[in-house]
C-alpha cells in the first residue's frame, strides 16, 4: 500500500512539474503572440503595465517548481510566501541602495571597457555578486534559519530559492520599466532566465548553508563552510551579470536572443548543480519515507 501511495504521489509530482514548465514555456509564447495579433513588430516601452505581471508570473512559476523538491516533509507555504515577499521587498531593494550608495559603478559604466576586463569582472563578483548574495542570505539568516521550521538540509535550498525568487520580482521589474525599448518576447524570456539564475545561484548558497548548520564539526569549519558558500555564490552570480553586461552593448532590442540563449544556459547549469545536491540531501533527508 506504501510503495503504490509513493508511486501515485511521485507521478502527481512529476505532472505538477511538467505543468509548470509548460507554464513559463506558454508564458513567453502568449507574450509573442500578443506580438504577432496586436502588430508589434518595433520594441515597446514596457511601463508599468507590462513590467509588473512580466516580473511576477515567472517568479510565481519558478516558486511552484521548486517547492515542489521539498517531497519529504514540506515546508509551510505561508513561510516559504513569506520569505519570497521579503527577497523581493527587502534584499533586492537593499542590495541596490548598498549598491548605489556605497560603490557607485561610475567607472565600470563606461561602454569603451569590454564586458570580460578584470576589472568589470572584480567589479560583478566582489561588489554586484557579493552585494546580491549577502543580502539574499541576510534575510534567510536572520528569520527563517532561526525557526524550528528549518529543521533539515534541505531547508536551506527551499529558503535560499524562494528569496532568490523574490529578488528576481524586483530585479525583472526594475530592469524593464527603465528600457527605452524591448521585444515583449524578448523581455518575457529574460524574466524566466533572471528569475531562474537568482533561484539557482541562491540556492546554490542554500545548499551550504544547510549542510552547514546541520554538521557536526566546529563552528569555525561551519563558518569558513559559509565563507566559501557565499564566495563561490557571489562568482556564479557575477558571471551571469557579466553576460547582463554583454547583453546590453549588442542591444535587447536588436539582437536579444543570442544573449538570453547563453544566459539561459549558465542559468540551466548552476540549476542542475543544485538540483543534484538537493538529491542527496532529500536521499539523505531525516523525515525520508521508505519507498518515497
Amino acid at each position: 500500500m506504501q510503495s503504490r501511495w509513493s508511486l501515485r504521489r511521485a507521478r502527481a509530482l512529476v505532472g505538477s512539474k511538467f505543468l509548470l514548465i509548460a507554464g513559463l514555456v506558454g508564458f513567453v509564447l502568449i507574450a509573442w503572440l500578443v506580438e504577432l495579433v496586436v502588430g508589434l513588430d518595433e520594441p515597446i516601452h514596457p511601463g508599468t503595465l507590462f513590467s509588473i505581471p512580466i516580473a511576477l508570473v515567472p517568479a510565481g512559476l519558478w516558486l511552484g517548481f521548486f517547492t515542489l523538491w521539498d517531497r519529504q516533509e514540506p515546508e509551510p507555504k505561508h513561510f516559504v510566501a513569506g520569505v519570497f515577499a521579503l527577497g523581493a521587498m527587502v534584499a533586492a531593494p537593499l542590495a541596490e541602495f548598498v549598491l548605489a550608495e556605497a560603490v557607485p559603478p561610475l567607472a565600470l559604466a563606461q561602454r569603451s571597457l569590454s564586458p570580460w576586463a578584470l576589472d568589470r569582472m572584480v567589479y560583478a563578483i566582489l561588489v554586484v555578486g557579493l552585494a546580491q548574495e549577502m543580502c539574499k542570505y541576510t534575510v534567510v539568516r536572520y528569520t527563517i534559519y532561526l525557526s524550528r521550521e528549518f529543521d533539515e538540509p534541505m531547508d536551506g535550498v527551499v529558503y535560499m530559492m524562494a528569496v532568490g525568487t523574490g529578488f528576481a520580482v524586483w530585479i525583472n521589474y526594475r530592469q524593464m520599466s527603465r528600457l527605452d525599448g524591448v521585444f515583449l518576447s524578448a523581455a518575457a524570456a529574460q524574466a524566466v532566465v533572471t528569475t531562474l539564475a537568482h533561484a539557482s545561484v541562491a540556492g546554490f548558497l542554500g545548499y551550504v548553508m544547510g549542510r552547514a548548520k546541520f554538521s557536526r564539526r566546529k563552528a569555525p569549519v561551519r563558518g569558513l563552510l559559509l565563507m566559501l558558500g557565499l564566495l563561490g555564490a557571489a562568482a556564479l552570480n557575477g558571471q551571469f551579470g557579466l553576460l547582463e553586461v554583454w547583453i546590453a552593448p549588442s542591444g535587447i532590442a536588436a539582437d536579444p536572443w543570442r544573449g538570453i540563449l547563453l544566459a539561459a544556459g549558465l542559468a540551466a547549469l548552476v540549476f542542475l548543480l543544485v538540483m543534484l545536491g538537493s538529491r542527496r540531501l532529500l536521499a539523505s533527508s531525516p523525515f525520508r519515507v521508505p519507498d518515497a
